[in-house]
């Protein structure tokens, strides 16, 4: 019963951690843009934003591959620490390509506005 309650308390320890974490980067995140908004112009902002979008999409593809990559060997890792059966570990396994797939479609559609840009040329093409 005591090693149960002392890997509860680690992990609402580490629960904790990170939520303080994520929020004091979130509070500096707003803190820069806030900055960022009180010294420059709202072009200026627009401009950074234009510029950075290829480096963006580049973050979100390498992060759709690495889910691609690390998921047999998270897969197996959860199967070890008994988080998941033999038979939840085969169909996470299974599940992988339609995943990424669907990760990718979203990218498409969201990320590259590619529903947008079809819906700007049909009405175009109506004109």
């Amino acid at each position: 019963m005591a090693v149960f309650r002392n890997g509860l308390a680690r992990r609402r320890r580490w629960f904790v951690l990170l939520t303080l974490l994520a929020f004091g980067l979130a509070l500096g995140i707003g803190a820069f843009l806030w900055h960022s908004l009180q010294t420059a112009s709202l072009v200026a902002i627009q401009s950074r934003i234009e510029l950075m979008k290829p480096l963006f999409t580049t973050i979100r593809l390498l992060l759709i591959g690495l889910v691609a990559l690390a998921w047999p060997a998270v897969t197996r890792w959860l199967h070890r620490r008994g988080r998941i059966d033999e038979g939840g570990a085969g169909r996470l396994l299974s599940l992988r390509w339609r995943i990424v797939t669907w990760l990718l479609i979203i990218e498409l559609l969201l990320g590259q506005n590619l529903l947008g840009r079809f819906l700007i040329a049909l009405q175009g093409a109506a004109v």
